[in-house]
């Protein structure tokens, strides 16, 4: 068995723990292409988890809404879907497509969720990402999302300088990227075994 780590910290955690071969990849989510849907941008959207991992306190999320709600209005939801009953061969895609045309039409994602930064990279929309309790998200961003102009990483808790970060994001023109070529191991490995298996590829 081959153990896939998304990010470094988990890498090196895995390598230590376990004696299996560790390979170090993207999420799976960041293979997809980038989409546009070409929607108006308008208001904030904060993605923000309510569990134990979560560290940013709500009055500092409190706050950075009073900066934002300057005539833009501001949304939250969850990557969590908890409304949905149960998610389907039929209906997952739907609500796919329906999470990237939410985040397509904000001018701001703020977040401590890892899916909602890479929703954000998927649909070119900015985006602020700050912790959790065990850093995934920040090792993620910085493993594989460092060099994507219109996303961000803080630990800030000085409001002056969040919205100096903000206001940089929200004014980042778009531009290329390409993380495929970061699956590179996953693609080796899988390219191995259907030649093991004898199937083609």
């Amino acid at each position: 068995m081959v153990l896939i780590a998304r990010d470094a910290q988990s890498y090196h955690r895995m390598q230590t723990t376990f004696n299996n071969h560790v390979i170090f990849t993207p999420d799976m989510v960041l293979y997809f292409k980038a989409v546009d849907y070409s929607l108006k941008r308008s208001g904030a959207l904060f993605v923000l988890r309510h569990d134990g991992e979560k560290v940013v306190k709500e009055s500092l999320i409190g706050s950075i809404k009073q900066l934002l709600d300057n005539g833009r209005p501001l949304k939250k939801t969850d990557t969590v879907l908890d409304s949905v009953d149960r998610i389907t061969p039929i209906n997952r895609e739907k609500l796919i497509v329906d999470e990237l045309k939410l985040f397509s039409q904000q001018e701001i994602i703020i977040t401590d969720r890892w899916h909602a930064m890479v929703f954000s990279v998927l649909t070119g929309t900015p985006c602020l990402l700050f912790g959790n309790s065990y850093g995934k998200g920040k090792h993620a961003y910085f493993d594989w999302l460092e060099h994507i102009d219109w996303i961000g990483y803080t630990d800030e808790e000085d409001l002056d300088r969040i919205d100096q970060q903000i206001s940089k994001l929200i004014k980042t023109k778009k531009h290329a990227y390409d993380i495929r070529a970061d699956f590179k191991q996953l693609d080796s490995l899988i390219k191995y075994h259907l030649e093991m298996s004898g199937r083609n590829i």
